[in-house]
């Protein structure tokens, strides 16, 4: 019994053993086996540009091509196109355009039944609108009607509001002081209260606006400050030139190994033609004497060739990663910005 458990303890641990082993085996491959990349451009009537990243003998590839205003690019895997990258935006863009002929189809049939429903057409029954209403309401006169239209008037038996006022102004009359005259004072009042409150509620209101922009002066000044002696300070000094530095190295491990090629430009302003010029050079000491530059300070022109090749390891880029994160300056100015 016991050899049976140790036999069956043997086999998980060879199982085991070589999954770690094809683990390692992949981390390796993934690390030191370079990305090798290479790509063409030209312009000629039109830009075309070709472009192909391979890795681990051209097992993984993906091709790249931009012709005729139309990008394509593929994920093959020995050969066989596994993901189509471009496949999503295309099915986006017919999806978008699906659903913009949608709303337009029903935004026209919409237009179609409001202009059906507006306007109906009368019933002709030989008598006009208003004669009907005209000829209802001298029908509908008489004692009965006109008790009921009383009542429903005032159903509470209340007597008239003109009444009331002529009654009303009649007592002021009496009294010595017109109704009207009394209307107008209090109302002058009330205005005269309401533009008082009006202003008050003004000047709070202009109190605490300038309170909001004195605290929003205050936190402005606060967190200059607090910039100014975060990149003063030295540990902030040194994380920026470290991640210079390692960013150089970066910059040298990727760029193109071979590069050869002519390029021929112009502009119709001289002046903005000697500045690119200027910008391209540089670049110099990465080209050198391989790509050849020909400015045209006369006319506006762009054509040329350039083939560029190149390969960068994974590794580099995790050593430079361990780096800076081994860096207490770094981890310093990280948890800096990210409180």
């Amino acid at each position: 019994m016991l050899h049976v458990v140790l036999l069956i303890l043997k086999i998980i641990g060879i199982i085991l053993a070589a999954l770690l082993g094809l683990l390692l085996l992949i981390l390796l491959l993934l690390l030191f086996v370079p990305i090798r990349y290479k790509g063409r451009l030209q312009k000629e009537k039109e830009l075309l540009v070709r472009a192909k990243v391979t890795w681990l003998l051209h097992m993984v590839s993906v091709p790249v091509v931009f012709q005729e205003g139309t990008l394509s690019a593929r994920i093959k895997l020995f050969g066989i196109t596994i993901k189509n990258l471009t496949e999503d935006e295309e099915e986006l863009k017919q999806s978008a355009e699906e659903l913009f002929r949608d709303t337009e189809d029903a935004a026209a049939q919409g237009e179609e039944q409001i202009l059906e429903t507006e306007d109906p057409p009368l019933e002709q029954t030989g008598k006009d609108e208003s004669d009907f209403s005209l000829e209802g309401m001298e029908d509908s006169k008489g004692p009965e009607n006109t008790e009921s239209q009383r009542i429903l008037e005032n159903p509470f038996g209340e007597e008239d509001v003109g009444q009331e006022e002529v009654r009303e102004q009649g007592i002021s009359e009496e009294k010595g002081l017109p109704n009207s005259l009394i209307r107008r004072l209090v109302g002058k009042i009330k205005v005269f209260f309401l533009k008082i409150f009006g202003i008050w509620q003004k000047i709070k209101n202009l109190k605490y606006t300038f309170r909001r922009f004195c605290v929003k002066i205050k936190r402005g000044i606060r967190k200059y400050r607090d910039t100014k002696e975060f990149l003063l300070d030295e540990r902030t000094k040194k994380a920026v030139s470290h991640c210079i530095s390692e960013g150089k190295l970066l910059l040298a491990r990727l760029l193109p190994k071979k590069m050869r090629g002519e390029l021929s430009f112009g502009t119709e302003d001289p002046a903005l033609t000697g500045q690119i010029l200027g910008g391209i050079s540089i670049f110099y000491p990465v080209f050198k004497d391989n790509v050849k530059v020909y400015p045209d300070f006369e006319r506006s022109v762009l054509e040329g060739e350039l083939f560029v090749k190149g390969s960068f390891r994974l590794v580099t880029a995790a050593l430079i990663l361990w780096r800076l994160w081994r860096d207490k300056n770094i981890r310093y100015v990280y948890h800096k910005l990210r409180n």
